[in-house]
């Protein structure tokens, strides 16, 4: 899934919800951010929830091409973690 917004925040978690139930039914959940140079919370909370669901469901999830904007932002929140994909 590539997402073509260049911020995430609040007014997108719940559209962003829908989309990933869709991913959901693979046995991989990739994200690709190439587009996105900015996240809030609301966002990272739903990739932590999406990972740990992920985990227990024994899938893999991963977060693609994120710029150094958003691996600081993830860094700055204790949520380095999810940075597990490929990144530029």
């Amino acid at each position: 899934m590539i997402i073509e917004k260049d911020e995430l925040t609040i007014y997108e978690v719940e559209s962003l919800y829908q989309e990933l139930l869709g991913e959901f039914e693979s046995d991989l959940v990739s994200i690709d951010m190439k587009n996105v140079n900015k996240i809030d919370m609301s966002i990272i909370q739903l990739f932590v929830s999406l990972q740990k669901s992920c985990k227990e469901s024994s899938k893999k999830f991963e977060l693609k091409n994120l710029n150094q904007e958003v691996l600081d932002i993830l860094k700055k929140s204790a949520c380095e973690f999810l940075t597990g994909g490929d990144h530029e």
